[in-house]
């Protein structure tokens, strides 16, 4: 598995394990009158999703310097 592959699965288990569940819990809310520990629960959706976003800036970068390092390399087919 690649660095980049395996970033990406790193990104969609944080998005499916913390980020996701968030959502669907908060259609529940009521806007004038949230739970008592809504400051919590948006805490911890902000640092997931930036845990999230640095994880895709890292996979990004990886496929740059791929591209980068072997931009005409070409295998044969087999």
């Amino acid at each position: 598995m690649s660095v980049p592959t395996f970033i990406a699965v790193v990104v969609l288990v944080v998005t499916f394990v913390v980020n996701a569940p968030i959502d669907l819990d908060q259609f529940d809310w009521n806007a004038q009158a949230p739970p008592a520990d809504w400051a919590a629960v948006r805490d911890r959706w902000q640092i997931a999703h930036a845990v999230r976003t640095a994880f895709c800036v890292i996979a990004l970068g990886c496929l740059g310097v791929a591209i980068t390092d072997r931009p005409f390399e070409r295998t044969a087919a087999a």
